[in-house]
C-alpha cells in the first residue's frame, strides 16, 4: 500500500487493512486493491462483487471482513493413480490468470497448485501437473512462439492422458492451425483453451473451458488438436472446434470461437457431462516445426495503390497472402482516369509471384476462392497468384508460413500449400458457407 498516500496509509494502518480484506468505502463494498503506479494516491482501489474495480476518493472506511494475505496457502496436491494425469501448457493469456489482491489485478497461475485452488471442480476428476513455455498476450507471440509449443509438445506427448494449451483469444487460431500442421496425426489429445473474460470476474469463462476440455480429453478417444471454448453465452455448453478451420468473431462474447467453413468436432454439456463425438480417425505421426515468418499481408480494398506492392517487393518477404474481395480481387481493372493506377497493381502483384509464393484467400471467410468466374480472377491467377480454397486469411498466412519452410522453391511450395495437409482445406463448403 506503499502507492496511497500518507494520510490513506495511517488510517488503513489503524484499522487494521490490508490489501485483499472486504471493506466498505463510502457505503460501497469490495476488497481493497493495492494502488496501481499510475494515478492519484488519495484514491481508494476497490474490487466490487461483479468484479469491476472502481476508484473512490474515501470519505469513511471501515473493515468488514479480513482477507489480506489469504492467497498465501500451503496447498498440498494428492495424485490418485487412478484419475488420468492432464498437462497444461501455459502460454499466457487469461486461462491461467487468477486474482491477485497483493499485486494489484490478476497474475500468471503457473504451479500445480495455484491451477487446483482456481480449478477445484477440475482437480476432483484429474491430476492436474503444469509447464510452462511462454507468458505473453498472444498478440505479441510470433511465429517461433509456434515451433517452441510443438516441440515441447511432441516431448511430453506421451507422458499424458491429454494436454491443454492455456492461450490467449486474440491469436489462438494462429497457433492452432498452426500446430495441427507441425504435428499432423500426433497420437495424443490437445486442446487449446482460453477465455474470455478474466478469472477475477463472475462471468468467466475460464473455469467451465477448462473443465470442459479436460472431459473432452478423458472421456474421449479423441486425438490430434482442437479448440475448446463456449458454444453459446450461457454457461451450458462448450464446442471442441477444428483448430484450422476455426476464427474468433466476436471481441468479447463468450461464443466467439466460430467454425469456417467446417463443422464442430464435438460438444461438452457442462452441467450433464454429455459429450457429443463421433471419433478420431487414425493418422500417421508427422513432425515439420519450421516455419518462415517474414510473411506479407496485403488487403484489398477501394483506393488500393500499386506502392503497397512496391514495400514487399523491396523488403525480401517471403511469401504473400491477398486478402482479396469476394472470389478473390484486386482492383486490376482500368475504366477510366480514376482507375488507370489498377494496371500497375497488375504489373506489381505479377512480378512479386514471379519471386515469391502469392496465395489469394478471401475476405468473406465463408465460401472459397474461385478465380475463374470473372475477368479480375482471370487476370490474377494468370499472373501466378494461387488461390487458397477455403482457408479464411488467417489460416492461409499459417499455411503458406508452414509450406515455404518446409519445401526449396516457389513451385513446391505452393504445391504444398494448394494440397490438404490435414484438414484445413475442404473438398466443398459447408451450407451457408
Amino acid at each position: 500500500m506503499i502507492m496511497y498516500s500518507e494520510q490513506i496509509r495511517q488510517e488503513l494502518q489503524e484499522k487494521d487493512i490490508e490489501t485483499g480484506d472486504q471493506i466498505k468505502v463510502n457505503g460501497k463494498e469490495g476488497k481493497l486493491m493495492p494502488k496501481p503506479d499510475t494515478g492519484d494516491g488519495k484514491i481508494i482501489n476497490l474490487k466490487l462483487d461483479s468484479g469491476y474495480n472502481i476508484g473512490l476518493e474515501p470519505e469513511d472506511i471501515e473493515l468488514v471482513e479480513k482477507d489480506g494475505g489469504s492467497e498465501q496457502k500451503d496447498l498440498e496436491i494428492e495424485y490418485d493413480e487412478d484419475r488420468p494425469d492432464i498437462l497444461v501448457l501455459h502460454t499466457g493469456g487469461t486461462i491461467a490468470s487468477r486474482v491477485s489482491y497483493e499485486e494489484g489485478g490478476v497474475k500468471p497461475a503457473f504451479d500445480p497448485e495455484d491451477l487446483v485452488e482456481m480449478y477445484p471442480e477440475l482437480a476432483s476428476e484429474v491430476n492436474i501437473h503444469s509447464k510452462v513455455v511462454a507468458q505473453m498476450l498472444s498478440e505479441d507471440m510470433e511465429p517461433e512462439h509456434w515451433m517452441e509449443i510443438a516441440e515441447m509438445i511432441d516431448g511430453v506427448k506421451d507422458d499424458y492422458d491429454g494436454i491443454i494449451v492455456g492461450h490467449g483469444t486474440d491469436t489462438m487460431q494462429y497457433t492452432g492451425a498452426a500446430l495441427s500442421l507441425m504435428l499432423k496425426g500426433i497420437d495424443t489429445g490437445i486442446l487449446l483453451v482460453g477465455a474470455q473474460r478474466s478469472s477475477d470476474r463472475p462471468s468467466t469463462d475460464a473455469s467451465m473451458n477448462m473443465y470442459c476440455g479436460s472431459k473432452f480429453l478423458t472421456e474421449t478417444d479423441f486425438t490430434g488438436f482442437g479448440i475448446c471454448m463456449h458454444s453459446v453465452t450461457s454457461d451450458t455448453e462448450c464446442s471442441i472446434l477444428p483448430p484450422q478451420k476455426v476464427r474468433k468473431m466476436h471481441t468479447s462474447r463468450r461464443d466467439a470461437f466460430k467454425p469456417i467453413n467446417s463443422q464442430e468436432i464435438g460438444t461438452v454439456d457442462y452441467e450433464s457431462g454429455d459429450i457429443d463425438y463421433s471419433g478420431t480417425e487414425e493418422k500417421n505421426y508427422e513432425k515439420n516445426t519450421d516455419v518462415k515468418s517474414n510473411i506479407a499481408v496485403i488487403k484489398s480494398r477501394p483506393g488500393m495503390k500499386a506502392e503497397e506492392l512496391e514495400f514487399v517487393m523491396e523488403n525480401d518477404y517471403d511469401g504473400l497472402v491477398v486478402e482479396g474481395t469476394g472470389l478473390g480481387h484486386l482492383p486490376v481493372n482500368s475504366f477510366d482516369d480514376k482507375t488507370e493506377h489498377h494496371d500497375d497493381i497488375l504489373e506489381k502483384i505479377g512480378l512479386i509471384a514471379d519471386e515469391i509464393p502469392v496465395v489469394m484467400a478471401s475476405q468473406c471467410l465463408n465460401g472459397r476462392v474461385d478465380m475463374n468466374v470473372y475477368d479480375a480472377g482471370v487476370k490474377i491467377q494468370n499472373s501466378g497468384v494461387v488461390s487458397a480454397g477455403d482457408m479464411h486469411p488467417e489460416l492461409a498466412y499459417v499455411k503458406l508460413a508452414w509450406s515455404i519452410a518446409n519445401t526449396d522453391t516457389v513451385e513446391e511450395a505452393l504445391e504444398l500449400f494448394s494440397n490438404d495437409v490435414n484438414g484445413e482445406i475442404g473438398e466443398r463448403s459447408m451450407i451457408g458457407g
